[in-house]
């Protein structure tokens, strides 16, 4: 790869850009504007194809196989085959598209200044200026990075988080995705992946338990989206006829039941749960191994039923017939030591065994993958893919017999013909959601290497049980999912720095509770740090003391509070009987005085009656009239009577038992 990176970013732009937006019914076509551009400026009027494979490298980062290059040429018209694989071009005739050259020189801008803004964040990370090799390597690292082709180097934590902290650009975003999206159209051409549209051969891809997890759900949400892509792009190629196979092998399978088995100890107490993801999604809410059990059988149903992902028919690869095939002893037993290289052997092993021990030279069309996200086993099978190349003769690149889910996908993606005239690529060329993938890595790696540096620490007398205990809890408090991951706790989660670890010792004693989880966590290592069994069994009667004293604490409250609301109660019944006597009384002389003035009238009433009758000197018949009057005017004060009582005393009773209520 050349040194001009911004170059090199911009041709995967591009590419992308001519491929989504041109007039091209091929990926070759697409390719064959790149080489007219590579001729009309290097002016490459004959040559040969590694001249052309050459100048292709250096110009935009390609590397292509032979086969490739050679179906491309056959799209241009200007371009004559000679003998012995020599070509010519009819000067006259070349002609290429300008639109090329402006994306090109629109992404070479941008891309220049993004490289400019990373190199200043990293050297603001670290506090110190990077020279001029320190910025290439930087600078090749980021490329890699964006295009999948390496799993780890020293820059991938400062890119990421450059990345993550630029997420509300949505210009650089948009730049950065593009890059990835042009780094999956690049991978159909690199795999000379022909034949687009449908799947001609059966495909059965064996998923390891990790990436079964991710299926499940167990490894979050993010994980589960990626992990489902793979699978909806299965579900199409076998919308026809089935032709793509879901299985795991036998060794999965028994990796799957240890890791079941683990929960279960897990849930009765005996070991601790660590900083597994997928360990925390099992166990949390199980309350006896009952639970425990049922989760693994839902998970084994759900696989199968939901998925269509079944166990290895074949249980046996060593029979006789299987000797040719069998790769493991490709690497010595020194490097098999490894428990992972192992494991990855025995495995790329199998997958051989099912091709017949043939070499493939398109994914799709090889009959058996092995999809891992497993660094280790993908870096096995390219060490073997290396070996096998370097012995034969061919201009097509070889597959190999384990690739991760990400570039499955692509290749799916890819084979079945979702780009030309497509409108979404997989979500997994998103440049946030990998950098959020990269770090919750990152944390989850150096939280392991972190944890048995600190068991070290304590073997040779740096630590103390209680340090210990300490810093183990706060290394638990790391890990997490990448959806979890955030500008907020990014700082936190990216710091292992012993004295910031070692804060948590104050916490511990401050906060007894988390003493509790720090037994747990010595407990797990018992039979490594025997000294701790004392030390525990101390801590655990403390506390037990402390609840016993904090119970008989909290009965005493009880009873006093219960006190205090029985006299509180009385108090409330006392001024509710005093307030109910000053309204009585009030009552009475509202009555009293509204009575009173009834009478006065009436009274006078009466009296005015009897002074007219006597001066009338009214006869027997009058009389009669008048005290007929009287009577009248007295059964008017009692109703008078009657309705004003009930409306001091009835209607304002009424009211005040709405009113409580």
């Amino acid at each position: 790869m050349k040194d001009n990176y911004t170059a090199i970013l911009a041709s995967y732009v591009t590419y992308k850009e001519l491929y989504r937006n041109g007039n091209y019914r091929s990926s070759y076509q697409v390719l064959a504007e790149f080489i007219k551009y590579i001729i009309s400026v290097n002016k490459l009027y004959a040559f040969s194809i590694g001249e052309l494979k050459t100048s292709i490298e250096n110009e935009f980062g390609f590397h292509l196989p032979d086969a490739v290059l050679k179906s491309a040429l056959k799209k241009i018209d200007f371009i004559i085959r000679g003998v012995e694989g020599n070509y010519s071009v009819i000067v006259d005739s070349i002609n290429v598209d300008g639109v090329l050259e402006q994306y090109k020189d629109l992404a070479e801008n941008e891309g220049s200044q993004i490289l400019e803004q990373l190199v200043s964040y990293v050297q603001n990370e670290q506090g110190c200026k990077l020279d001029n090799r320190e910025k290439r390597d930087l600078n090749r690292a980021f490329v890699t990075y964006l295009i999948d082709e390496s799993n780890g180097n020293r820059y991938q934590e400062m890119i990421s988080s450059f990345i993550l902290k630029n997420a509300d650009n949505p210009d650089m975003t948009a730049y950065l995705n593009s890059v990835r999206e042009g780094g999956i159209l690049y991978t159909g051409l690199n795999y000379n992946i022909v034949d687009l549209g449908s799947l001609k051969n059966n495909l059965t891809l064996y998923l390891d338990m990790e990436v079964l997890f991710d299926i499940y759900g167990y490894n979050g949400e993010i994980f589960q989206q990626l992990a489902l892509d793979l699978i909806n792009l299965v579900r199409d190629a076998n919308k026809k006829t089935k032709k793509v196979h879901l299985r795991y092998f036998e060794e999965t399978k028994r990796d799957i039941d240890l890791f079941f088995l683990r929960a279960e100890e897990i849930v009765k107490g005996t070991i601790l749960l660590k900083d597994n993801v997928a360990m925390k999604a099992i166990t949390n809410g199980c309350k006896d191994l009952t639970d425990v059990s049922d989760r693994q059988a839902d998970f084994y149903h759900k696989l199968q039923y939901t998925y269509g992902v079944l166990e290895d028919e074949k249980k046996s690869y060593y029979g006789e017939s299987d000797y040719i095939a069998n790769l493991e002893g490709i690497f010595s037993e020194e490097e098999k030591k490894n428990p992972d290289v192992e494991t990855a052997v025995r495995l790329i092993s199998h997958i051989n065994k099912l091709r017949d021990n043939k070499n493939y030279y398109e994914y799709t069309d090889a009959g058996y993958i092995f999809i891992t996200e497993t660094w280790k086993t993908q870096e096995c099978s390219k060490k073997i893919i290396e070996k096998i190349g370097s012995e034969i003769s061919s201009d097509k690149r070889i597959v190999g017999y384990a690739i991760s889910m990400s570039m499955m996908t692509n290749i799916l993606w890819y084979k079945l013909n979702k780009g030309f005239g497509g409108n979404t690529f997989p979500e997994n060329v998103n440049s946030i959601l990998k950098a959020k993938i990269v770090l919750s890595n990152f944390i989850t790696q150096n939280v392991s290497k972190t944890f048995y540096k600190f068991k070290e620490d304590y073997k040779n007398g740096r630590l103390d049980e209680r340090q210990l205990a300490a810093r183990l809890l706060a290394l638990r408090e790391k890990a997490m999912k990448p959806e979890e991951i955030s500008l907020d706790n990014l700082e936190d989660n990216l710091n292992f720095d012993p004295k910031y670890l070692g804060r948590f010792e104050e916490e511990c004693e401050l906060h007894k509770a988390k003493i509790k989880q720090s037994e747990l966590v010595l407990e797990d290592y018992v039979s490594e740090i025997e000294k701790l069994k004392d030390t525990i069994e101390s801590q655990t009667s403390s506390e037990e003391k402390q609840k016993a004293e904090s119970a008989a604490a909290l009965t005493e409250k009880d009873e006093i509070i219960q006190s205090q609301s029985i006299e509180l109660e009385r108090y409330r019944t006392e001024k509710a009987r005093k307030k109910n006597r000053e309204i009585f009384i009030k009552k009475i002389f509202i009555f009293s005085w509204r009575i009173f003035i009834r009478i006065i009238v009436l009274a006078v009433i009466g009296f005015a009656s009897y002074k007219v009758a006597k001066f009338v000197k009214a006869d027997a018949a009058n009389t009669v009239a008048i005290i007929v009057t009287v009577l009248g005017i007295f059964v008017g004060v009692i109703d008078v009577v009657r309705n004003v009582y009930k409306d001091i005393f009835v209607k304002n009773d009424t009211n005040t038992m709405q009113n409580s209520k």
